[in-house]
């Protein structure tokens, strides 16, 4: 345990001058920002309400997608820098071993993520509430409401077991930072792809078409929420989650081994 809390100490200590730490600690604000005052600013001086509230919904979905995403990117662009400088290999015959060393990197985005998300989703919650306002038909729905903080919580502990995934896929395939930024630009199109499903062609039973995808599963379940949809082939919010934490769990389970595998 002790050489874990070392470990955790110089994390700590080295954040000012590592720029994937910093960077983990202004994420969420800056998105925070982005999306409860910049952006529905420039929609209410829009005339067309229509695309406001198909951009509000992105927004909704975008903020829940991209938390976790980003916490793994950047655990993975830190792992990929200890393999340029040849420090996973010395790990192996250290008392922490490479299991151990990532195993700790793992938790450490897992909760950065945790923070992150529930800054950007909570924040959005208590500053924007009257700006995620849509209309459809007569019906006025406000975006924010029905998202409780337990939902919040269950969702932000559900959606951070993508920072392994993530994590762990990018810097076992990735031999270089410059791989690992081509990885991070596709992989952020396929992490937003579950946003689809507000779309008309994605409602009904046709949204499990986008169930490969782990994360559409706690997505979609918020999504449901905020939305207060009543599709009769949607699922319970509770099992949306718990499929989607065992899926992510199984492919976090998964790509661990294939890192071990490809680095020791």
């Amino acid at each position: 345990m002790k050489k874990y809390l070392t470990l955790l100490k110089y994390e700590f200590k080295t954040i000012a001058k590592d720029s994937t730490s910093l960077f983990m600690l202004f994420y969420p604000f800056l998105m925070l920002f982005l999306m409860g005052f910049l952006v529905p600013s420039i929609l209410e001086k829009t005339a067309d309400s229509n695309a406001s509230v198909i951009v509000l919904q992105l927004l909704v979905g975008l903020s829940l997608s991209l938390g976790a995403y980003m916490a793994g990117a950047l655990i993975a662009f830190s792992i990929i820098e200890n393999k340029d400088d040849q420090t996973i290999l010395n790990l192996s015959v250290t008392p922490l071993s490479l299991k151990g060393y990532l195993a700790f990197k793992m938790i450490y985005g897992f909760v950065f993520s945790i923070i992150g998300n529930f800054i950007i989703i909570g924040g959005l919650k208590l500053i924007a509430s009257d700006k995620f306002v849509i209309t459809v038909g007569t019906d006025v729905i406000r975006l924010l409401d029905n998202l409780t903080w337990i939902k919040i919580i269950i969702f932000t502990l559900v959606m951070s077991l993508a920072v392994p995934v993530v994590a762990l896929l990018f810097s076992s395939f990735a031999k270089n930072k410059i791989e690992g930024f081509t990885f991070m630009k596709g992989g952020g199109i396929l992490i937003i792809l579950p946003v689809l499903t507000i779309f008309e062609f994605f409602q009904g039973a046709k949204q499990y078409l986008l169930g490969i995808f782990p994360n559409f599963w706690p997505i979609k379940a918020m999504l449901n929420i905020s939305m207060q949809s009543t599709d009769q082939t949607n699922l319970n919010y509770y099992l949306y989650m718990l499929i989607g934490g065992v899926f992510l769990s199984l492919l976090s389970f998964v790509m661990f081994k294939v890192f071990i595998k490809k680095n020791q």
